[in-house]
């Protein structure tokens, strides 16, 4: 936020007031386009995507690093930027025999959480390419990858960075070079994750890129700035910035989710936020925990479903069946497709189940089920998000 920002801020009516100023500054699933705090990483990708400013394509590679590091807020941010920097017209048709200027390089950037199945992946990339929307229904999948091969002939190289590659529900590292290169043209890809390059099944010609967490310092600014635009003016002290970036340990999803979770307890109590709200905040964040991004990007039914799940008391989460019924008498639902959720989402590790041992009856204790992501941000997002997707 520059000086002119900050003094249009104190301007606006009310501010002073409010709460919440910007709900998106304060969300772990929302990336600034100024990415703060990570300029030497950012260079380092420059680095690696040194050829595309002749034309060319960049090595492929795997950036890994563990959450909350800014990985998908840098490579978002840099993606868009290059895109608009060096990518030809939308409409711009090329061919092997076309004189002039070197066809420039494409960036696209695709979220797996939202595009992880063939088609979802093609139609995202195809998608960025093209300057018409590209419809979902009526077409296939070899359809898809046909209008694909087209827009990219006899153009410059497309350059794919496939985000939060890895997880239990996308497709892993080499499923996605394997989709790019069953496509006749030019692909280089960056696949973003987690884990490590060993275990991820990257390829051995692929280049290996990593990010630490952010230091305690940078965490604080990010903090900070976000706070500051976000919330009412002298909402929160720095001290109390400065706590939560500690407590956090270089996540910064972790620590927004407690800030954030801190503004919907105050907010619950139509009161500006006090220090046992960011203490509640920060305590509605399991360690470790699922990334809210995961979360919210499934779909609707079992956001509803988690949505009530957070909302009952421990002691009404066990046992499952019993659990499922509760929360199938809030949504329109069967009991038994609510239990099986519940299992899916337990296998896919998004709650677990803990065994009760104060279960006072013979046979197998029966287990309760407990949220793994931070859930008081949860409750706040999942009302946009229900409310905002049609049924």
């Amino acid at each position: 936020m520059d000086i002119e920002d900050r003094i249009a801020r104190r301007q606006r009516t009310g501010d002073r007031n409010r709460l919440v100023l910007d709900e998106d500054q304060l969300s772990p699933v929302w990336h600034p386009e100024e990415p703060i705090g990570r300029g030497p990483f950012i260079e380092r990708l420059l680095d690696h995507f040194d050829p595309v400013f002749d034309g060319r394509a960049p090595p492929n590679a795997y950036l890994h690093g563990p959450g909350g590091a800014g990985k998908s807020a840098v490579t978002i941010a840099l993606a868009s930027q290059l895109s608009e920097s060096l990518s030809p017209p939308s409409d711009a048709v090329f061919t092997t025999t076309r004189g002039g200027s070197v066809p420039g390089v494409s960036f696209v950037y695709v979220d797996l959480r939202a595009a992880d199945s063939a088609f979802e992946f093609s139609h995202a990339v195809l998608n960025a390419l093209v300057a018409e929307s590209v419809p979902r229904r009526g077409v296939g999948t070899d359809e898809l990858r046909e209008r694909l091969e087209r827009r990219v002939r006899g153009a410059g190289p497309v350059v794919v960075v496939a985000d939060h590659v890895g997880e239990p529900e996308t497709v892993d590292v080499g499923t996605v070079a394997d989709r790019l290169d069953d496509i006749d043209g030019t692909f280089a890809w960056l696949a973003v994750g987690r884990s490590d390059p060993d275990t991820a099944g990257v390829p051995g010609s692929a280049d290996r890129l990593d990010v630490k967490p952010y230091s305690r310092a940078a965490l604080t600014d990010i903090l900070a700035t976000r706070a500051d635009a976000g919330l009412g003016q002298g909402t929160l002290t720095h001290s109390v910035i400065r706590r939560v970036a500690e407590w956090a340990e270089g996540d910064a999803g972790v620590a927004l989710s407690a800030l954030l979770g801190a503004v919907e307890t105050a907010g619950e109590a139509d009161r500006s936020i006090r220090p046992a709200d960011v203490d509640a905040g920060m305590s509605a964040v399991p360690w470790p925990c699922v990334p809210l991004g995961r979360v919210l990007a499934l779909p609707r039914n079992r956001v509803r479903t988690l949505a009530r799940l957070v909302k009952l008391a421990p002691e009404d989460r066990a046992p499952v069946g019993e659990c499922a019924e509760r929360i199938a008498e809030r949504v329109d639902l069967t009991t038994s497709t609510v239990e099986r959720f519940l299992y899916e989402l337990a296998e896919a590790g998004i709650v677990e189940r803990v065994r009760v041992t104060a279960s006072g009856g013979p046979g197998r204790p029966p287990s309760r089920v407990d949220p793994r992501f931070p859930t008081l941000a949860f409750r706040r997002l999942a009302r946009r998000r229900i409310d905002e997707e049609p049924a």
